[in-house]
C-alpha cells in the first residue's frame, strides 16, 4: 500500500461523514455528537501524522487534461495551514454541539459543518492551482447551507449574497488558472512556476492583479466584503468557522499560493500590480476597524474587526519578500486563535442572555466571568499588547514591511498603527461596558443580570483553551516562529 494515500484521508473522511449523516440521521442527539466527534479527532490525527511523517511528499489522483489534474502535497504552506484547521475544528465541533442543542435542522447543520473539515484540507493540501481551485469552489457549495441555516429572511438574503460574492470572486480566479494553464503550469513552487520565456508577457501582471481580487473575495477584502457582515446572521459556529478557521483563511492562503508559489514574487515585486493590491490591503485595514468603531451591535462588530485584520495577513502577503510571507502566516494563525475565541464569547453571551447589542452588555462581565475573562484576553491579543500573541505577529508584520522599505509598504505599515489604535477603543469598549456600568444605571444593570449564569462545559471549555492558547503562544513565540520561517 502506498503510505502517500495517507494524505487524502483527511480530506475524504469529513466529506464521506458528512454525506452519511445526510443519508442516515441521528435521531438522538448524544450518540450524534459522540460519532462526529470520534470522526474529527481521527481526522485531526490523520492530518497530523500526513504532515509530520509524509512532509513534502506529493500523490496524484486523476489527470483530466494533459499534464493538469488533481494532486495533494504537504509542503510547509500546507502544513502550516492544515495545522490551524487541524487543531481547531475539534474545539469548534464541541462548542456546536452545546449551541446547537435545541435548534432545528441539527443534522443537516453538523452533516455540512463536517464536510467542510474535508474540503478545507483539500485546499490546504492541494499541490496546483486547478486542484486548490475546485476545492475552493466546493467551499462555497458546504458551506452555503451553513449561512442558510436559520431560514429567515435575513439568512436568505445573506446566503444569496455569500453565494453571489463568492461564485463572482470565483470566476476572477478562474482568469488565473487558465491563464497558468496557458503557460503551462499550475504546480505551486515556491518562487513561483511561470516558465522563463514567459515571463515578459503583457498579460501577466493583468491576470495576476484579477486573480487575487478574486480570492481576495472569501478574505473579505474591499470592496469586496460585504458578504462578510450580512453573513453575521448565520449561528455562532457557522460565523466561527467563516471568520475564524475556515472561508477566510481559505482565501487569504490562496492569495499567498497565487503570489509566492505560482506568480512568484521575482516576476511581482517592484510592479505595479504589488502596489495596487498593497494599497488595496492598507485600505481595508483601516476601513474594517474604523466601521468596527461606528458598530453597535456585537456579533457585527467582531465581524468589521475580521475584515481588517484578514487584510493584515493580505498585505503581509503582498510586501512579497520570505519576511514577509512568515509575517502572513503568523498573523493568520494569531487571528485564527484570537478570533475563534472572541466569536464563541460573543455567541455565548448571545445564547445564553439573548442580548444582541453592545449597550445591552452592562454587568455581564460580572455575572458571566469565565466568559468575559477569555473575551478580555482576546481583545488585548487583538490589541496587540505585548504577552498576548496578537504583539508577536503584528510586529512581525512590522518588521516586515520596515525591511521592504518602500513607500507603499511603510503606508501600509502606517495603516496597522492606526489599526491597532480604533481596535483597543471598539474591543476595550466592549469589555469596559461588560465590567463597569455606569453608576447612574446600576440598579437596571442588577435587574438585567439577575438569572444570568454561564453555559454549559461544551461552550466554555474551547473558548478557555483558547484563551489559554493566546497566552502561551504570547510568551513561546519562538517556537512558532521556527515553524513558519521560510
Amino acid at each position: 500500500m502506498d503510505t502517500r494515500l495517507l494524505i487524502l484521508l483527511p480530506i475524504l473522511l469529513p466529506i464521506a461523514a458528512g454525506l452519511l449523516m445526510l443519508a442516515f440521521p441521528a435521531k438522538d442527539d448524544r450518540v450524534r455528537n459522540t460519532i462526529n466527534m470520534i470522526f474529527v479527532l481521527i481526522n485531526s490525527a490523520l492530518a497530523f501524522v500526513a504532515m509530520t511523517a509524509l512532509r513534502d511528499e506529493s500523490i496524484s489522483i486523476v489527470r483530466i487534461y494533459m499534464n493538469y489534474g488533481f494532486e495533494f502535497r504537504t509542503d510547509r504552506a500546507a502544513c502550516i495551514f492544515g495545522t490551524i484547521v487541524a487543531s481547531l475544528w475539534p474545539f469548534a465541533s464541541l462548542y456546536s454541539y452545546g449551541y446547537m442543542k435545541g435548534h432545528e435542522r441539527r443534522n443537516t447543520f453538523f452533516a455540512f459543518f463536517t464536510m467542510t473539515y474535508g474540503v478545507v484540507m483539500g485546499i490546504a493540501f492541494a499541490s496546483n492551482l486547478l486542484t486548490m481551485y475546485v476545492f475552493y469552489e466546493m467551499l462555497t457549495l458546504v458551506t452555503f447551507p451553513l449561512v442558510l441555516h436559520p431560514m429567515t429572511k435575513k439568512a436568505i438574503k445573506a446566503a444569496r449574497t455569500y453565494l453571489a460574492y463568492s461564485l463572482g470572486g470565483a470566476a476572477f480566479g478562474l482568469i488565473g488558472l487558465i491563464f497558468m494553464m496557458y503557460l503551462g503550469s499550475t504546480q505551486f513552487t515556491l518562487g513561483g512556476s511561470i516558465p522563463v520565456e514567459s515571463a515578459a508577457s503583457s498579460f501577466l501582471l493583468p491576470a495576476f492583479v484579477l486573480s487575487f481580487c478574486g480570492f481576495s473575495v472569501k478574505a473579505a477584502m474591499a470592496p469586496f466584503s460585504g458578504w462578510l457582515i450580512k453573513a453575521a446572521v448565520a449561528p455562532t459556529p457557522v460565523t466561527a468557522l467563516l471568520h475564524a478557521v475556515a472561508v477566510v483563511n481559505a482565501g487569504a492562503f490562496a492569495c499567498i499560493r497565487l503570489t509566492y508559489y505560482v506568480y512568484g514574487t521575482d516576476i511581482l515585486h517592484g510592479t505595479w500590480a504589488q502596489y495596487l493590491v498593497m494599497l488595496m490591503t492598507a485600505v481595508t485595514i483601516v476601513y474594517g476597524s474604523s466601521f468596527a468603531v461606528k458598530e453597535k451591535h456585537f456579533k457585527r462588530r467582531l465581524a468589521y474587526s475580521t475584515i481588517s485584520n484578514l487584510s493584515y495577513i493580505l498585505f503581509a502577503a503582498t510586501i512579497m519578500t520570505p519576511m514577509g510571507l512568515t509575517a502572513a502566516f503568523a498573523h493568520m494563525i494569531m487571528h485564527s486563535l484570537t478570533k475563534i475565541c472572541s466569536f464563541f464569547c460573543c455567541g455565548i453571551v448571545m445564547e445564553q442572555t439573548g442580548k444582541e447589542y453592545i449597550d445591552e452588555l452592562s454587568g455581564l462581565g460580572r455575572v458571566m466571568k469565565k466568559t468575559f475573562v477569555c473575551f478580555t484576553i482576546s481583545s488585548l491579543s487583538l490589541i496587540g499588547i505585548p504577552l498576548f500573541c496578537g504583539f508577536f505577529s503584528k510586529w512581525r508584520i512590522g518588521l516586515a514591511a520596515v525591511d521592504e522599505g518602500s513607500p507603499f509598504a511603510i503606508t501600509g505599515l502606517l495603516a496597522v498603527l492606526f489599526s491597532a489604535l480604533l481596535t483597543a477603543i471598539y474591543m476595550l469598549g466592549i469589555v469596559i461596558k461588560a465590567y463597569f456600568p455606569l453608576a447612574t444605571d446600576k440598579e437596571k444593570t442588577a435587574a438585567s443580570v439577575q438569572g444570568i449564569k454561564e453555559h454549559s462545559w461544551q461552550m466554555l471549555l474551547p473558548v478557555i483553551c483558547f484563551a489559554a492558547g493566546i497566552l502561551i503562544f504570547g510568551v513561546f513565540w519562538q517556537t512558532l516562529l521556527d515553524f513558519i520561517t521560510f
